[in-house]
């Protein structure tokens, strides 16, 4: 098991705002999004090789860091990392089905979230 990757995830107090900028000055494009009863949720870009999620949230006067500062990882074996990371004494989140991805969430000392995350269509083909 190992990292694969990762992907930067801004909360951002205004989606659409963040969404239009990533979008004009760095040419990001949308690759999926997600809209919920209150509008836009979150939104999954890319520009060349880089990605980039926003989501949406209230970050102004936010005390909670867990909101404020989160790290997405690929991982090509998400059950395993998550075995190792508990075994090492690591307090984990259960493992939580997406649409299309199996993922668990830790916390680092600073406490920004990092999710760790495998495609399902990776899992099924294993």
């Amino acid at each position: 098991m190992r990292l694969t990757g990762s992907v930067p995830i801004i909360n951002c107090s205004d989606i659409e705002r963040s969404l239009s900028f990533y979008q004009q000055a760095l040419q990001f494009v949308v690759l999926s999004k997600r809209s919920g009863d209150a509008g836009l949720e979150w939104a999954y870009l890319q520009s060349g090789d880089t990605l980039l999620m926003l989501e949406a949230g209230n970050v102004s006067g936010s005390n909670d860091t867990n909101t404020f500062n989160r790290l997405y990882f690929y991982t090509d074996d998400v059950e395993a990392m998550r075995h190792l990371l508990h075994a090492k004494g690591f307090d984990v989140s259960p493992l939580n089905n997406t649409a299309y991805m199996q993922e668990f969430d830790i916390v680092d000392p600073d406490g920004n979230r990092l999710t760790i995350g495998q495609r399902l269509s990776e899992l099924d083909s294993n």
